[in-house]
């Protein structure tokens, strides 16, 4: 027994996680090299202290002292765990820290004590902080790619600047109202910013020609969405961006393009977006006629609701302009 009790001891003081273990009213009972080296107090000079005279846990972000993990272990016996917190040292150093508090039972399963582990999670916050700087920058320089894309179209096509983010606004506040996921609003926001990117394959003189189109151009037109398709998809996204893009002439009957898909066939951001695309393109100005304003779009949607476009995202879009003053 003496053999196994040298053994436990010498591995709890060699173990790379400081621990270190009170009694019942949160005296130090032992500190291992570990738990020396985090709290900058030797195992001499803890032992028979409170615990919370060596050091001080606090909240990282309201840097509030936590409440006593001692009282919670004692009073229920049940393990306290905590991910990420600050340690302040003796030294007062900030020191992230993550740690688990565990009852110490005598052979009669009664708690005498509480053991603490304690792990030093400085480094992993750093890499977590340089991975997060990392991705901002990425999202900054996607944007500012996607910034560079929607010039490029609104620079050939003066009639419709603004138009797709109008479009993109509109179909975001619906995905909203939808209470689709955060992700697949962020897609929608994404997809619709870009959506008439295939435009750039278009000649400006068909664009913004203020008279009826030939059947010809209009079939000309009508590649936007495959171009755009084939631009985006090969640039990996974190949402179907390419699809979306693809789908958003699709209606839920199959009449519409470039493939005839129908219903639940398309993307429900897809959906979304045709319906915000009909309204901000019925509302504004166009080369070939005037605005016709927010009550006939409605009135075109409303009445091919479940036919041409999605009911639900309908719903939402008349919800939006009739009863939360929503303005493009």
């Amino acid at each position: 027994m003496q053999h196994i009790d040298q053994w436990l001891s010498t591995t709890l003081k060699c173990i790379g996680d400081a621990v270190i273990t009170t009694d019942r009213d949160r005296l130090v009972t032992f500190m291992n090299y570990a738990g020396e080296n985090l709290t900058g107090w030797t195992n001499e000079e803890a032992l028979g202290k409170d615990l919370i005279k060596l050091f001080t846990i606090i909240n990282e972000d309201t840097r509030a002292i936590i409440d006593d993990p001692v009282v919670k272990v004692l009073s229920d016996g049940s393990t306290v765990e905590n991910e990420s917190s600050i340690m302040v040292s003796r030294e007062g150093h900030d020191i992230a820290i993550s740690f688990n508090a565990s009852p110490v039972q005598d052979e009669n399963g009664n708690n005498t004590g509480v053991v603490f582990v304690f792990r030093d999670i400085t480094s992993k916050k750093k890499a977590e902080d340089v991975s997060r700087k990392t991705l901002q920058k990425l999202r900054n320089a996607m944007n500012a790619i996607i910034e560079a894309m929607v010039f490029t179209v609104e620079t050939r096509d003066p009639y419709t600047a603004g138009h797709q983010k109008r479009v993109a606004n509109l179909a975001r506040a619906i995905a909203k109202e939808l209470w689709l996921t955060d992700d697949q609003i962020d897609g929608i926001r994404m997809a619709g910013v870009i959506h008439d990117l295939g435009k750039i394959s278009i000649p400006a003189e068909i664009l913004s020609r203020p008279g009826k189109l030939l059947p010809l151009e209009y079939g000309l037109i009508k590649t936007h969405a495959q171009v755009g398709y084939d631009i985006l998809k090969n640039i990996e996204f974190p949402w179907p961006v390419a699809e979306i893009v693809h789908q958003h002439h699709e209606k839920i009957d199959g009449s519409g393009y470039p493939q005839g898909l129908q219903g639940e066939q398309i993307h429900k951001e897809s959906r979304v977006i045709a319906v915000a695309d009909v309204v901000e393109a019925m509302a504004s100005h166009r080369p070939y006629r005037a605005a016709l304003g927010i009550d006939k779009s409605l009135e075109e949607i409303t009445a091919n609701r479940g036919s041409l476009y999605d009911g639900d995202s309908v719903d939402a879009c008349v919800i939006l302009f009739t009863r939360k003053d929503f303005k493009l």
